[in-house]
């Protein structure tokens, strides 16, 4: 038989065989998971290691399997990311400790881990059972109010309520109950079903939590073991110029570093004023809304939005309402905000790390999208470190190019 043949005949057989096994899969795709996928598609291509289309293949596959296993782990790799976050930003200080005082790694690391938990500790010994009252509280609270008004929230209920406010009556009666109407009994309509599903969710909360407790474990290890670490994050990015690439990682280092510290930094203070702002101004929970403007304050502009809603809901659930009242809640929040922009922000986290603020939307909007709460959170730095790379490849091509 000729070479010619022999060829379309082992092409006949190879289409054949591609369609019997694609049929066999689907037959057992009940009983199929990314693991077997995995195993099968390493069995076919191994012995076509030699051809590059078959290492593509095998890597493209492995990778796809990469991102699925760290998805379906995503609940039990929290700890261990949260862990090795701590250890990026401790790092400096046990490097410190073990460069300029003779310190050992192991025990640097040690030393800095029980000293941040003793401060987690301390600070939750002093405030965590007010906190803990005043979010019970607040949720009972909010919870009788749904039960209780969700269906007498009606028109002329609506319309006293925001008369009451100051508000003019040709105004409520045109535009917000003619216009707005149908939208306010819909949003009334679902509110208890989202109240129900939060407070469903508090369990689940709860067992997240208990797994933090591996946090300074995973911490302690990656503390210890960094510098044997880098060199395998090296290798996966590799360069034929080493120092450009120490360069560029010393680059992205910063950037990560900068805004994580001072960002975490920022948002403690502004918490911190914000509990003692509320406090002044007679508003109930304010060390439960101190809490809350930490967290939120490190997702630029949605966080800002979270917290107007958070401050005037409490607002609305428990004062008396007037007009003075609600637009304290929104000038304590606009004070913050230019408090951290243009006075706090720029003296901790510095000029920024580069985002436009245009730019900074479209990011956490993309990144919301696709990876919910998480991608709001890593949106910024995650761009900032993009950035870098699109202007470390325009100016590798200029230089090219001279």
């Amino acid at each position: 038989m000729s070479d010619r043949n022999t060829r379309r005949f082992d092409g006949v057989a190879l289409a054949l065989g591609s369609v019997a096994l694609i049929a066999l899969a689907w037959t057992v795709r009940s009983v199929l998971n990314p693991f077997i996928v995995a195993f099968l598609l390493y069995v076919m291509l191994a012995p076509f290691r030699q051809y590059q289309a078959a290492r593509k293949l095998m890597t493209v596959g492995f990778v796809l399997f990469g991102f699925w296993l760290l998805r379906a782990l995503a609940g039990i790799l929290v700890p261990f990311m949260l862990g090795a976050v701590l250890a990026y930003l401790f790092n400096p200080l046990v490097l410190h400790l073990h460069e300029k005082r003779a310190i050992s790694r192991t025990w640097s690391s040690l030393t800095i881990v029980i000293l941040f938990c003793g401060v987690l500790v301390t600070v939750g010994w002093i405030f965590l059972p007010s906190l803990g009252e005043q979010t019970k509280e607040f949720i009972e609270r909010l919870t009788h109010f749904v039960r209780q008004n969700a269906n007498t929230l009606d028109e002329p209920h609506l319309r006293r309520m925001l008369v009451g406010l100051g508000l003019p009556e040709g105004l409520v009666d045109r535009f917000i109950l003619n216009q707005a109407g149908l939208q306010l009994r819909r949003i009334v309509a679902v509110v208890p079903s989202i109240v129900m599903n939060i407070i469903a969710g508090l369990p689940r909360l709860l067992e997240r939590t208990l797994n933090l407790a591996i946090v300074p474990i995973a911490m302690f290890y990656f503390l210890k073991d960094w510098p044997k670490l880098m060199p395998i994050v090296n290798e996966l990015f590799p360069s034929k110029d080493p120092p450009r690439r120490a360069q560029i990682v010393a680059d992205v280092d910063k950037v990560l570093y900068g805004y994580l510290r001072g960002q975490a930094t920022v948002a403690l203070i502004i918490g911190i004023i914000g509990a003692i702002a509320y406090s002044i101004l007679g508003i109930p929970y304010a060390g439960l809304l101190g809490v809350i403007l930490v967290f939120s304050d490190l997702i630029p502009i949605v966080g800002m939005l979270f917290s107007v809603f958070v401050v005037e809901l409490v607002i609305f659930l428990t004062m008396e309402l007037n007009f003075a009242v609600i637009v304290s809640g929104l000038l304590v929040i606009g004070g913050l905000h230019f408090l951290e922009t243009y006075i706090i922000g720029p003296r901790i986290i510095g000029t920024g790390i580069g985002v436009p603020p245009l730019l900074m939307i479209l990011a956490l909007l993309v990144f919301g999208f696709f990876f919910g709460f998480i991608g709001l959170v890593i949106a910024v730095p995650t761009t900032g470190v993009i950035l870098l790379f699109v202007n470390e490849y325009r100016k590798s091509n200029a230089a090219t190019k001279s």
